[in-house]
C-alpha cells in the first residue's frame, strides 16, 4: 500500500500518517497539500494524509480547496498531538537566531514564544516545518533556526534548542485521510460535504441548514471559504454526524442538492472526535 503525505520526511502529516497505518506501507512525500490530494485522484498512491484543521489556528485553506475541487473522497479522521521544538546546528543560540523558519501554522502556535524570546527575529513561511529544518541543516548558519516536531533534529542533523514551544501544553491537529472511497459504516460515523449556493436571497443558508435540523442531524462545524469565482461567492463546509448511507441522510442530501448549484459529498467516515 503506498500512502502520501506532506513532504520532505519528518512532517506532522507524515506522522499522523504512520500512526493512522501502524507503519505498514509504503510512505510517499509530496511538496504540497493539493499535490497529495491530486496523487489519490490519479490512483497513484491508495491514501493521503493532509492538515485540515489546527485546534489553535483553524482550518487550512488549502486543505479546504483541494477538498472542493479534487476527486477524492475522505475515509477516516485522525487527531494527532502537536508538539513544537526549536532546532538549530551545532553551535546555535538564541542569542545568535536572527531567522526562523517553519509552516505558517507553527509560526502562528509559536508566537508568544517567539514574542518573548526573539522578538527581532525574521519569520519566514515555509511549505512545511520539514522543509525549514531541511533547510537549515543544508545552509548550516548558526543564525537559522527551524521549528517543527523534534524528530526532525535527527533526520536532518540539528539541536534541539528548546521543546514545547507552542502556546498550549493540549495542541492537537486533524488530519483527514482521502481515499477513491468513503469508510465503512460503524453506526458513529460523520459526514463531510460542501456546497455552493448560487441563489443570493435572504435566508437561503438557513432553509439549507434546516433540512439537518428538522430532521434530527446534528452538525458539528459549518464554515465558509471564498469560491475564487466571485467576490462574494462562497463555499461552505459542513460536517454532521451520521453515514451518507443512512437514509435519513440520504433524504436529507437530497433535499439540499435542490437547494445548491454545487454539492458535493466529500465523504463518510467513522467519527474520531
Amino acid at each position: 500500500m503506498r500512502i502520501g503525505a506532506l513532504g520532505p520526511r519528518g512532517t506532522y502529516s507524515e506522522l499522523a500518517a504512520r500512526a493512522h497505518f501502524k507503519d505498514r506501507g509504503e510512505f510517499v512525500s509530496y511538496p504540497t497539500i493539493t499535490s497529495t490530494a491530486k496523487a489519490v485522484a490519479r490512483g497513484e498512491i491508495n491514501a493521503g494524509v493532509v492538515p485540515v484543521e489546527s485546534l489553535r489556528e483553524g482550518s487550512v485553506g488549502e486543505a479546504l480547496d483541494a477538498l472542493a475541487w479534487v476527486d477524492v473522497r475522505v475515509q477516516a479522521e485522525i487527531v494527532f498531538p502537536i508538539s513544537h521544538s526549536l532546532l538549530g546546528v551545532d553551535g546555535t543560540t538564541l542569542e545568535k537566531i536572527t531567522q526562523i523558519l517553519s509552516h505558517p501554522q507553527a509560526l502562528a502556535q509559536c508566537r508568544d514564544f517567539l514574542r518573548k524570546n526573539l522578538p527581532n527575529a525574521e519569520l519566514i513561511e515555509m511549505t512545511s516545518t520539514a522543509k525549514a529544518a531541511e533547510q537549515v541543516g543544508k545552509l548550516k548558519q548558526p543564525h537559522m533556526a527551524a521549528i517543527g516536531p523534534r524528530g526532525l533534529a535527527k533526520l536532518y542533523g540539528l539541536d534541539v534548542l528548546k521543546n514545547e514551544i507552542q502556546r498550549e501544553e493540549i495542541n492537537v491537529t486533524r488530519f483527514l485521510c482521502l481515499s477513491k472511497k468513503d469508510g465503512e459504516r460503524t453506526g458513529h460515523d460523520k459526514t463531510s460535504i460542501v456546497f455552493y449556493t448560487a441563489a443570493d436571497r435572504p435566508g437561503i443558508l438557513h432553509e439549507i441548514l434546516g433540512e439537518f435540523a428538522s430532521r434530527g442531524i446534528n452538525l458539528t462545524k459549518i464554515e465558509s471559504r471564498p469560491s475564487k469565482k466571485a467576490l462574494g461567492d462562497y463555499l461552505f463546509f459542513v460536517d454532521f454526524e451520521g453515514h451518507r448511507e443512512d437514509e435519513k441522510v440520504k433524504e436529507t442530501l437530497g433535499e439540499v442538492k435542490k437547494k445548491t448549484a454545487m454539492l458535493k459529498v466529500l465523504g463518510s467516515y467513522p467519527k474520531r472526535f
